[in-house]
């Protein structure tokens, strides 16, 4: 019986999504044990994400699935999966991390190949002083930036390119283009959001795209400068990666059953 869970988490002081020989501080573990908790360690369970999540990086729309094997657990929660949220929280308190949801899907259903679109968002504190609510959740910017070329420069960025220029040094991707669905710069009062939608990312794209564009609002750069950077894909000319501090993985689309 497969399990698709959707999670929320406060990436802060994880060492990121996916479980690592060198650490046993990750989201994956984390649930991984939980889950085991609820089944008195009857099965060994591993999850699989739809997104990695670097350290630092938060969700509140992460994806997963797991496998239940034991034909004993599977005749206990065939009827009772939306339970298993109420008792995989019970051993996540005081975590940051919590299921908001689980159901049961086709065995072909995989969180991550089946994923139809992957939605970013970026938030950026605007103002010259910072924030003790949420320093750990957003990137404090005290120079203002104006939204307006920023926003002229994200309409760049949509359609499919080769984002060689926005990747880290760490990817290890073959294919580096990739098709930008929506990129939407707004502001409410002191935040300012940049959410960025597509079906797939590089390693640290999102951040690197915001770098840039806080660049662009700062006035150190013009809007045009994206389309060269595509096209050159030179990833030195490109902004510096924003903190993940201010990222989160907000949603994941699948196709409708």
């Amino acid at each position: 019986m497969r399990i698709k869970i959707i999670i929320e988490y406060d990436g802060t002081g994880f060492a990121g999504w996916q479980r690592q020989d060198n650490s046993n501080n990750t989201v994956q573990e984390t649930l991984e044990k939980a889950i085991e908790k609820v089944f008195d360690y009857r099965e060994r369970i591993t999850l699989y994400g739809a997104g990695r999540t670097d350290a630092g990086v938060h969700a509140t729309g992460q994806v997963a699935h797991f496998d239940i094997l034991s034909d004993l657990l599977v005749e206990r929660w065939m009827r009772n999966a939306h339970k298993l949220v109420r008792a995989v929280n019970f051993y996540l308190i005081e975590t940051g991390v919590v299921v908001l949801g689980a159901d049961i899907v086709p065995d072909d259903f995989h969180a991550r190949f089946s994923a139809k679109m992957r939605h970013y968002e970026y938030i950026i504190l605007n103002r010259e002083t910072s924030s003790v609510i949420v320093a750990r959740h957003s990137w404090h910017v005290s120079k203002t930036l104006d939204i307006l070329p920023m926003r002229k420069a994200a309409e760049y960025f949509v359609g499919k390119h080769n984002l060689s220029a926005f990747r880290s040094a760490e990817c290890s991707a073959n294919n580096t283009e990739r098709n930008i669905s929506s990129v939407v710069v707004d502001k409410i009062g002191q935040l300012i959001t940049i959410s960025v939608s597509a079906r797939s990312f590089l390693h640290n794209q999102v951040r690197i795209m915001v770098g840039t564009l806080r660049m662009i609002g700062a006035g150190e750069k013009e809007p045009e400068i994206i389309p060269v950077l595509l096209e050159s894909g030179d990833r030195r000319n490109a902004g510096p990666t924003a903190p993940a501090c201010g990222l989160y993985l907000r949603r994941i689309d699948y196709e409708s059953p």
